[in-house]
């Protein structure tokens, strides 16, 4: 019982884990994106 109960909450950590930095990527991903936006705008 314990041992499925620790294995559980490994999973559900690792899956949590991976959400957040899945969500961080995608956070630095945007934040590039708009820095290269202003950069072609300050060009023209």
């Amino acid at each position: 019982m314990f041992t499925s109960l620790t294995v559980l909450a490994a999973l559900i950590c690792g899956m949590f884990l991976a959400s957040v930095a899945s969500t961080v990527n995608a956070l630095r991903r945007e934040d590039d994106e708009f820095r290269a936006l202003k950069k072609r705008q300050r060009v023209f």
